[in-house]
């Protein structure tokens, strides 16, 4: 594939998560709970698991930097690779944390539905592809 085409698949990519990302708190201010991917909650709650696999991965990414920054120091990131380091402790926690906690199989297909975003931000991330996230 050419650079192009990963530069404008990143684009849409990252762009979906961001809209997805604005609008969901917005609607939960006006009562609506929305649980990833669209799904409308009735009763207004998250899947108890769902919020432990992400609570569990903005942990495990606090002490991924804490330990890079203990032991690598001042290293620069960019934020392209902040959100592929998160996306790959989400999907991490997630399998974890879900299948500690019987998660039903159908719950299982949204890590598939994740694994195109691991592999375009672990791509985009790459020193070929930082220069476009400057």
């Amino acid at each position: 594939m050419s650079e192009n085409k990963y530069k404008f698949i990143a684009k849409i990519i990252i762009g979906f998560l961001a809209l997805w990302a604005l609008i969901i708190p917005i609607l939960q201010v006006f009562g609506t709970t929305i649980v990833f991917p669209l799904r409308i909650s009735e009763s207004g709650e998250i899947p108890y698991y769902r919020l432990l696999g992400v609570r569990t991965a903005v942990c495990l990414t606090f002490v991924y930097f804490a330990f890079r920054f203990l032991f690598l120091e001042y290293s620069k990131f960019y934020p392209i690779q902040f959100l592929d380091i998160f996306l790959k402790i989400l999907f991490i926690s997630n399998l974890l944390v879900w299948s500690a906690h019987g998660a039903e199989i159908g719950e299982y297909v949204l890590l598939i539905v994740f694994l195109p975003f691991l592999i375009i931000t672990h791509i985009i991330s790459g020193k070929k592809f930082r220069k476009y996230f400057n």
